[in-house]
């Protein structure tokens, strides 16, 4: 991480936008491990006041390091699980509201949900922050806790079934596909089932389970 405050290039006031939650997220932990440990937390929040008050003092941001810790480390891990850094800061409602028809949708529902995770108005979804926002939605609405390393696996197996022309990006044309994929994805008791194609076709679900 650099000098530069990472934190100004959002706005923080307010609901954070889920896709602006999974780049700090992903920036703060550093070293992609799934979990954002003591040093990336008291990084995160060091950040985060000089953002609001323009300086920080450093044994303030030890101690709410602490507190925090006391307050949702649930299991005292020692480091704090995506789901519990949901819990933290206020971030924006899943804007799915039910995975069982989200790959037949209504055109302007489908634009509407396109448009929410493009954006720039580029006319794709990278696959990085925003394809990661969109499969950690789908997880919020189903009502499961928030994995970051299972996040990581739906999120290649989506790209290895729905990218079609290898560009790393999701288009319109494929999101449909993605959206299939991953509510099947996060689906519960679909841990060990085929993810179903439309065209009949199969995805083994042990794509899943590769190292993320």
């Amino acid at each position: 991480m650099g000098d530069a405050n990472f934190l100004s290039n959002f706005k923080l006031e307010g609901k954070i936008d889920s896709t602006d939650f999974i780049r700090i997220w992903m920036y703060y932990d550093s070293d992609r491990s799934g979990y954002m440990e003591q040093d990336e937390v008291a990084a995160f929040l060091s950040d985060l006041f000089k953002k609001k008050n323009g300086s920080v003092d450093n044994d303030i941001v030890t101690q709410a390091v602490q507190q925090l810790f006391m307050a949702y480390d649930a299991n005292n891990d020692g480091q704090l699980s995506m789901n519990e850094l949901y819990s933290i800061l206020d971030v924006e409602d899943s804007i799915f509201t039910d995975l069982s028809h989200v790959d037949a949708m209504e055109i302007k529902d489908f634009t509407t949900l396109f448009q929410h995770y493009d954006k720039h108005g580029k006319g794709f979804i990278d696959s990085d922050a925003s394809l990661f926002a969109l499969i950690s939605d789908m997880m919020r609405q189903n009502g499961g806790e928030i994995d970051a390393q299972e996040v990581q696996r739906v999120r290649k197996a989506v790209l290895a079934v729905c990218d079609s022309d290898g560009n790393g990006r999701i288009d319109k044309d494929e999101l449909q596909l993605v959206l299939k994929v991953a509510s099947q994805a996060v689906s519960e008791d679909h841990e060990h089932h085929d993810i179903i194609l439309p065209n009949g076709s199969k995805h083994i679900r042990s794509s899943l389970q590769s190292s993320s």
